[in-house]
């Protein structure tokens, strides 16, 4: 293991600037929240809620990116599709009910080029879609499009363009309708994908090394990094919106990236070609190697925290409310043995997640320790027993099943058909029996106070140098809302805001330990 604190860095001289080095080039979290990779960890489209989300292009080159949307039971994806963002681009997209199916879709007016070119073709409008667990696809999941309605995005950049690319790519700003000046040309990036389907193509997009093709790498350079980008939660009705900053992954390629099709369900976040990772504990630096074939594991490393914390609040007397959105992000990379998933016909997971998701059995739950204390700093009676709803059978344990959990913070047994925040049904709707929301049921003199997840007991994998991560890999965040009574009618009386949740990492551990 290599482990050098930062003053030893800096005394070190040269010594200290190559670890420094092997920092940004290696798979990390980039605390300025800039990066190749872009992780958010939550939409929501259920109820009157829409979700709003942004991707910033903060470099002057031009770039290439897949977006993709995907389900919360079992990390499916719902949507994706190519990005070719300008210089200093922003893209923006709202997540909002398509009252035709039921569930989820997109809307946007952005006119940043797209392939397809959803502005163009389909009015900036584009539905979610099942076809990721229906049909050869089914994971023995529901298969409602109500299932579509919340989830997580993962944007992940795949180059950065130059040529013909690069300028297809340029907004003309200001040009007011029917103007004459010639539009940007976005039809560039769909007609590469089309045409590279042909014997006769050149110079266009296809496999490398079929002939009349460049590759799909013909005017795109390696990734560069960044991107930043940011999401809300916003329910006009309540007057309320929770919004919170994408997760942002640097190192996640050391050399040239992927570029794919629109249609391709890759690159993934199993993708990266980094297989080291570092994450700073305790002001020290962590880093270890991994092996090709366990290239997610790199990724792992740098989200795993041993505990997660955050607060609630639920004060009766002003209409409290919490609720936590705990997201793991590669947890499908481990469990979804399913029909196409990442680990068909595997009958265990991968470390560090411990149930396996299968047609058969179509759930993967992983019990968690979690302790609580309210202001005053008191814990629950022991022997009173702290429960959640529905039960676990083990009364101090509690279980996250789904990939995007949202757990509901009450003190009140009573069971919503969907939880107040975020509209996540309850577990008891019907279509979506042991998907829905989380309860964790607080003894009634527990109105505020703060509570941590403990994942000490998971390890992933072994690393190049015999090292595993303690914890499991997590993003999210904490939302509160209270309404005051008692104001002038007319005025908005609903207030809301969105917390980070905070984390304790432990050093790399010998598998041997």
């Amino acid at each position: 293991m290599k482990r050098n604190t930062l003053t030893t860095a800096v005394l070190a001289g040269l010594t200290g600037m190559a670890g420094m080095v092997s920092v940004s080039n290696a798979v990390n979290v980039n605390p300025d929240g800039l990066g190749q990779v872009l992780l958010y960890p939550y939409y929501t489209a259920h109820g009157d809620n829409d979700t709003l989300i942004s991707i910033v292009n903060t470099t002057d080159e031009g770039k290439a990116v897949k977006i993709r949307f995907i389900e919360a039971l079992n990390s499916r994806e719902v949507l994706d599709f190519n990005i070719y963002m300008s210089a200093y681009d922003v893209w923006a997209a709202a997540i909002t009910r398509d009252e035709s199916t039921g569930g989820g879709m997109i809307r946007f007016n952005d006119t940043t080029c797209t392939a397809p070119y959803l502005l163009e073709t389909k009015g900036g409008e584009q539905e979610f879609l099942r076809g990721a667990y229906i049909g050869a696809a089914d994971d023995g999941g529901p298969q409602g499009h109500d299932r579509t309605l919340s989830g997580y995005v993962e944007v992940i950049e795949m180059g950065v363009l130059t040529g013909a690319a690069a300028n297809a790519a340029e907004h003309v700003n200001g040009v007011p309708p029917n103007s004459g000046v010639e539009e940007k040309p976005c039809s560039l990036f769909t007609e590469r994908w089309i045409t590279s389907s042909a014997a006769n193509g050149t110079g266009e997009w296809g496999p490398p090394g079929n002939p009349g093709f460049e590759s799909a790498n013909y005017e795109i350079d390696p990734p560069s990094g960044g991107l930043f980008g940011s999401g809300a939660v916003l329910n006009v009705e309540n007057g309320t919106m929770f919004s919170y900053n994408a997760t942002a992954i640097d190192g996640f390629w050391a050399e040239q990236g992927e570029h794919t099709d629109p249609e391709n369900l890759f690159p993934s976040l199993g993708s990266g070609t980094r297989f080291d990772s570092t994450v700073f504990v305790n002001g020290d630096i962590s880093d270890t190697n991994w092996a090709p074939a366990d290239n997610i594991h790199a990724l792992n490393h740098v989200l795993s925290y041993e505990t997660l914390m955050n607060e609630y609040a639920i004060e009766n007397a002003i209409g409290g409310s919490s609720e936590w959105v705990v997201t793991f992000p590669t947890k499908r990379f481990h469990t979804d043995a399913a029909p196409q998933g990442p680990i068909e016909g595997d009958t265990e997971a991968v470390p560090p997640f411990t149930s396996v998701w299968t047609a058969d059995s179509p759930i993967a739950c992983e019990e968690l320790n979690l302790s609580v204390w309210d202001r005053e700093e008191q814990t629950p009676d022991v022997e009173g027993g702290i429960g959640v709803s529905p039960s676990t059978t083990i009364e101090d344990v509690f279980e996250l099943c789904r990939e995007a959990n949202v757990i509901r913070f009450s003190n009140d047994e009573s069971l919503p058909d969907s939880s107040e925040i975020f509209g996540e049904p309850s577990s008891d709707v019907t279509d979506l029996a042991g998907y829905g929301y989380v309860n964790f049921n607080l003894p009634s003199d527990f109105q505020h106070g703060w509570a941590r997840f403990d994942f000490g007991n998971f390890r992933s994998v072994s690393s190049m140098e015999g090292l595993q991560v303690v914890g499991l890999p997590v993003i999210g965040f904490w939302a509160n809302t209270y309404t005051a009574g008692g104001v002038a009618e007319g005025t908005l009386a609903n207030y809301g805001g969105a917390f980070a949740h905070r984390g304790s990492r432990t050093d790399l551990v010998s598998a041997d330990d």
